[in-house]
């Protein structure tokens, strides 16, 4: 018997053959549209059951996604009779299935239906990708003939193509989703950040976060509390919304907790119980946290998995590295807690926070950026700010990378203990040593290449401020000491004065310079005009030591005439 050609369908087997063509452009997710295929196959072909197999090309999988009372089943592509089907691409007829040697009588025993005959066909959509197979059983009847092996492949080229463009929709939906989600997680890192790190003297902080296409769940925090400087750098297992709420979750439980004056040990694992009961069993978050001791210059620290935790020593060049104190947050809960490491840091040391995106990121021939090549940038740039050397070693990095693509965030939190000679020094309590101080401030601009339009105004303060030590302590047998460090488009300095009196040139009287000199009170001018060249200046006495400091910072871009005084 010829097979019918597609004018020789009765209007009965069109019908349902034409619906499914219709559905191509309907808005119906997976599970719909695989019940529209099985039904419509089953009215023209007359069939008492249809199974519906998925194509997964990743795994090289077959899918039992639709039958009528099984499952999901995965079997290899290449397996039986519906594997074969796969494989070859082609049309198979069993008429009699406990006769062929490839038919797995299994599935009969788990459901109690006796497959008779069975019709194997390939969906392979338009563009040539298989899609899956359907296969129907028993033919009402009789067995399949080739009348209907026309049938079913008009209706499965349909089908495929109306199973492909379902998946593609849902992927393309499911991606939508998924970058909202990322775009939601970053806007939630990024509100976690410190706004601003705090002004530490003699300490030059920063932190910075770079993220991937993939947002993960890295954050840092730097904020000052009694306890010390609180220093984190975290990073959650995972990508998107989930890991980002659960490091901004800790962060806030960190913050409260400090703020309630818990010490380092206390916070470490209550942050962390809690977290345990809140995370899921498949999370958890490598961290550091340590706080600063800027007068003892000591950073006490646990570690819940973060690390190698990296410390440059200016004395040696050398790059030394501590191991995590505890297993992640959130892994588990804490019953006992080791001590807590504790890093003393000399003049000019760095401690170095990097989450495993700088450590760990890769060039196209495998190689990972590694520690030594931090350490090369850190020998490199060791008499720049903070964050001058984040941006050299964000450069390195991608120079290293040769094009390869960020996998990881990136975050990186450095704390460097102030003290290099090019930027400090003592000087006698003599108005002669004023050339010198004007030579350290020349050298400190020259090579930390500060903008060389800041000297004067700076030049002015010292000047004005060490007169001013001299004048109200000239007997005093302490050296006044000097330390500029360079800020974010400008400098800092600081003098420090030992032995003295308290004495806030901060709080001295205004002085009205539109008046007429005879009628103006003598004295005060220079701090007037000291307040107004700089942007800010600040005023610490510590009566147990007897210890004044004054510091003040000029940059490029405040107003001129923009000082403002603290105390």
């Amino acid at each position: 018997m010829p097979a019918p050609s597609l004018g020789d369908l009765s209007a009965r087997d069109l019908e349902p053959i034409l619906a499914v063509a219709s559905k191509l452009a309907a808005p119906f997710d997976l599970d719909t549209m695989l019940g529209e295929v099985v039904a419509a196959t089953k009215q023209v072909l007359r069939a008492e059951r249809v199974s519906v197999w998925l194509y997964d090309a990743a795994a090289d999988e077959l899918v039992l996604r639709l039958s009528g009372d099984l499952d999901a089943v995965r079997i290899p592509a290449g397996t039986g009779i519906v594997g074969t089907c796969a494989r070859e691409r082609r049309l198979i007829n069993v008429p009699d299935c406990y006769a062929d040697p490839r038919f797995d009588p299994s599935m009969d025993r788990k459901t109690g239906f006796r497959t008779r005959c069975l019709l194997t066909l390939p969906l392979v959509d338009h563009a040539d990708v298989l899609v899956g197979v359907v296969q129907v059983l028993n033919k009402s009847g009789g067995t399949f003939d080739e009348a209907d092996e026309t049938l079913a492949t008009v209706l499965a080229a349909q089908c495929a193509v109306a199973l492909q463009r379902v998946r593609m929709t849902e992927a393309l939906l499911d991606g939508e989703r998924m970058r909202q989600e990322l775009e939601l997680a970053r806007v939630v890192q990024r509100k976690t950040l410190p706004p601003s790190v705090p002004v530490v003297p003699g300490y030059d902080l920063h932190g910075t976060f770079e993220p991937a296409d993939l947002t993960g769940g890295d954050t840092y925090d730097l904020v000052q509390f009694p306890q010390g400087v609180l220093v984190v750098l975290g990073d959650a297992t995972g990508h998107g919304m989930g890991p980002a709420l659960s490091v901004a979750q800790m962060q806030a439980m960190l913050r409260m907790a400090f703020r309630l004056g818990a010490d380092l040990e206390t916070a470490f694992v209550r942050v962390n119980d809690l977290l345990a009961d809140a995370v899921p069993p498949d999370r958890f978050i490598t961290a550091f946290i340590g706080l600063l001791d800027p007068a003892s210059h000591r950073v006490r620290f646990h570690s819940g998995g973060q690390g190698p935790i990296l410390v440059f020593r200016a004395a040696t060049e050398a790059l030394e590295a501590h191991l995590p104190t505890s297993f992640p947050l959130a892994a588990m809960p804490l019953t006992r807690l080791r001590p807590a490491t504790v890093l003393s840091l000399a003049p000019g040391d760095v401690l170095v926070l990097l989450s495993d995106g700088y450590l760990e990121h890769r060039n196209p021939d495998g190689e990972e950026f590694g520690q030594e090549r931090v350490l090369e940038v850190l020998r490199a740039h060791r008499d720049r700010s903070m964050a001058g050397v984040a941006a050299s070693l964000l450069a390195a990095v991608r120079a290293f990378a040769r094009g390869a693509p960020q996998e990881d965030d990136m975050t990186a939190v450095l704390v460097k203990r102030e003290g290099a000679p090019a930027g400090s020094g003592r000087f006698p309590r003599r108005l002669e040593a004023l050339e010198a101080l004007f030579a350290l401030v020349a050298g400190a601009f020259t090579r930390r290449g500060i903008d060389p339009s800041l000297r004067p105004a700076v030049d002015f303060a010292v000047e004005e401020l060490f007169t001013n030590m001299v004048k109200y302590e000239p007997n005093g047998a302490a050296e006044v000491e000097l330390a500029l460090a360079e800020i974010p488009r400008g400098v800092e300095a600081t003098l420090i004065d030992r032995g003295v009196d308290r004495f806030d040139p901060t709080q001295s009287p205004e002085v009205d310079v539109s008046r007429p000199i005879s009628e103006r009170r003598p004295g005060g001018l220079g701090l007037h005009l000291v307040r107004k060249m700089v942007d800010t200046i600040d005023y610490e006495y510590r009566e147990d030591v007897r210890e004044a400091r004054i510091t003040f910072r000029k940059t490029a871009v405040a107003a001129a005439g923009g000082g403002n005084a603290r105390h």
